[in-house]
């Protein structure tokens, strides 16, 4: 069995790598745990492991925090080794930090971490996981009918012409192309509740994600990649 731990800045990776996984691995068994990092301690949420053989074992752990994800690794590192686990991989985003902040954050992504027996993948999103949801452009359409293509340009969002990860804020402008049909990805205050995350990640094609648009932005390929290999 595979055991894969991956860590995430928060609840809308976990939701994401969840339905991401679940799409590459497909039918073949697949346990999934998931956790949660609070004031430095996580929590592991007890979960039903699916009848029959079980080929993977993936643990994901929102942090809760863009600075937590390495910090949790390193953290739990001792202990995920321990468990048998095969590969650790970590994601988060580059917002609110500045664009011209990425090639810091990159150069510290993988400092303090330990490389042996494994070492962990580390992964940004740019600037947020959101700017992946926006070029997986055939999900706007699931979420109202309205906001077809050539409706979302028409109204200002070059979502063809423009990479999702050009945005500066891909999360605001998800929710002002949401916003074209009444509806909204962010809360009044601008936060991300559950129900609107599930809305987005369900509305998501993963075989479009995996086909073409990991192909248009290199931090997504770079991330499948590597639960490709710590999975197969």
């Amino acid at each position: 069995m595979r055991k894969v731990a991956i860590f995430v800045e928060g609840l809308t990776e976990q939701e994401f790598v969840v339905s991401l996984v679940s799409a590459l691995v497909g039918k073949r068994g697949l346990h999934v745990i998931l956790g949660r990092q609070w004031k430095n301690k996580v929590t592991i949420k007890s979960t039903t492991a699916p009848i029959g053989a079980i080929e993977f074992q993936v643990m994901v752990v929102d942090c809760a925090n863009d600075e937590q994800v390495k910090t949790q690794i390193r953290e739990q590192y001792p202990t995920l080794i321990a468990a048998g686990y095969t590969s650790i991989i970590g994601l988060r985003d580059v917002y609110p930090s500045p664009r011209a902040s990425l090639p810091y954050i990159q150069g510290k992504l993988y400092s303090g971490l330990p490389v042996v027996p494994i070492q962990p993948n580390m992964h940004l999103a740019v600037m947020e996981v959101e700017a992946w949801f926006i070029d997986e452009v055939s999900h706007f359409e699931l979420i109202h009918p309205t906001l077809t293509v050539p409706f979302v340009v028409a109204n200002n969002f070059d979502i063809i012409g423009n990479r999702g990860d050009t945005w500066g804020h891909p999360a605001e402008v998800l929710d002002r192309i949401y916003k074209l049909a009444g509806l909204s990805y962010l809360s009044s205050a601008g936060k991300k509740t559950r129900a609107r995350i599930k809305r987005t990640v369900n509305a998501i094609a993963f075989d479009e994600l995996y086909v073409t648009v990991q192909n248009r932005l290199m931090d997504l390929k770079a991330f499948i990649s590597s639960i490709e290999a710590a999975l197969f």
